[in-house]
């Protein structure tokens, strides 16, 4: 198995995209109040006499990548992984900008996938060889970029806090909830802040071309005083101590694992439609050890990888069964229309132009967070 450069890159097909290196500078970054974990350095020992060192930067918990990690490392035992873990904007300068006399990542994980598409076609990733073993034609771009779950969109509540018949079960169930109720639930809403957070802005702009309802809904959170959050976790954690009764957009691996450690949170999968995301992982072109990072990646796809990272994040590309049926049955049963699967490519790059960035960032913001 081995990796190996990619050629020079066509960009005339996206002329049109304006976005530079740096873009996400005006929107500011995580404050470390807010995530203490971020930048943490989680360094894997070899269970043998190490051989290789192999250094992966990402977005996923240590949490839900630790098992994973050690999952490759019983294929290869004289591996030493370091994880590092990042915010999606952070992440995304790194591997568009980082000095070239600075090491860069052997690896790079991220639920922000448009960013990842912008990185590949810019140039900073290389092509490698891997056995995507029939795997979605959606979950492979370019033998660039590899996604390696299914992240969906849910709303999630506190149980004790939110009466039955408030739970909403739709998009359009939350729009009525709030807009009947706006003191009820006055700074008890929690969703991204959009200008900060990758997944949140890639939510936000797919389901703005997805519902003619989206601005509604986003008119509702004003109303309501909606609390933005750059991370996940500090949503759900606010959510747990019952400092918010709602949140909106929350990634669904994290979700699953919130609840099964707070029994108090409930997790729903809304029934009109569910915005879905994959994590990627791409092969920075100036990676020191591109073979070994490929070796990783194909373990990832592997049906062994596939069974760990199911188990990690809740649901796997290739929808290896676990334990936590509730969104596998939901998607895959019971309404197989519900997904909106995510695009890697071109299209992606859309919503990434800086004009239309900065308007679709503006204009949410005086309408949730004036």
């Amino acid at each position: 198995m081995s990796a190996k450069p990619s050629p020079p890159i066509a960009r005339s097909a996206m002329r049109c995209i304006a976005l530079i290196v740096g873009l996400f500078l005006v929107s500011g970054s995580c404050r470390a109040d807010q995530s203490k974990s971020i930048n943490e350095l989680k360094v894997f020992h070899a269970p043998a006499s190490p051989t290789a060192t192999l250094l992966i930067h990402g977005t996923a918990d240590i949490l839900a990548m630790g098992p994973v990690i050690e999952g490759f490392q019983k294929e290869h035992p004289d591996i030493e992984v370091q994880y590092r873990l990042y915010e999606t904007v952070p992440l995304y300068q790194e591997g568009a900008s980082a000095p070239s006399d600075r090491p860069i990542a052997d690896l790079m994980i991220s639920s922000a996938m448009d960013l990842q598409v912008k990185l590949a076609n810019d140039g900073h990733v290389q092509r490698a060889a891997i056995a995507t073993r029939g795997l979605p034609d959606w979950a492979v771009w370019r033998d660039e970029i590899f996604g390696f779950t299914v992240e969906p969109a849910v709303i999630v509540y506190n149980k004790d806090m939110l009466d039955r018949d408030e739970v909403p079960k739709s998009h359009q169930d939350l729009i009525r909830l709030l807009e009947r109720s706006p003191e009820r639930f006055r700074r008890k809403i929690a969703t991204y802040d959009i200008g900060v957070s990758g997944v949140g802005y890639l939510f936000a702009t797919t389901e703005s071309m997805l519902s003619a309802n989206f601005w509604r809904l986003a008119h509702a959170l004003g109303t309501t005083k909606a609390k933005l959050f750059c991370c996940t976790q500090d949503m759900l954690d606010s959510l747990s101590r019952g400092d918010t009764l709602i949140a909106y957009d929350v990634l669904g691996s994290y979700a699953l694992r919130q609840a099964e450690r707070h029994p108090n949170l409930g997790i729903v999968v809304p029934e009109d439609y569910v915005t879905v995301v994959s994590r990627t992982i791409v092969i920075p072109r100036r990676a020191q050890h591109p073979a070994l990072a490929g070796t990783f990646v194909d373990y990832v796809l592997s049906e062994p990888g596939q069974a760990v990272v199911a188990n990690g994040f809740g649901l796997s590309i290739a929808g290896v069964g676990t334990d936590r049926e509730q969104m596998k049955t939901r998607y895959v049963a019971e309404k197989p229309g519900l997904l909106n699967f995510p695009t890697l490519g071109l299209p992606a790059l859309a919503y990434l132009d800086l004009v239309k960035r900065e308007q679709f960032v503006k204009t949410w913001r005086q309408i949730v967070s004036p």
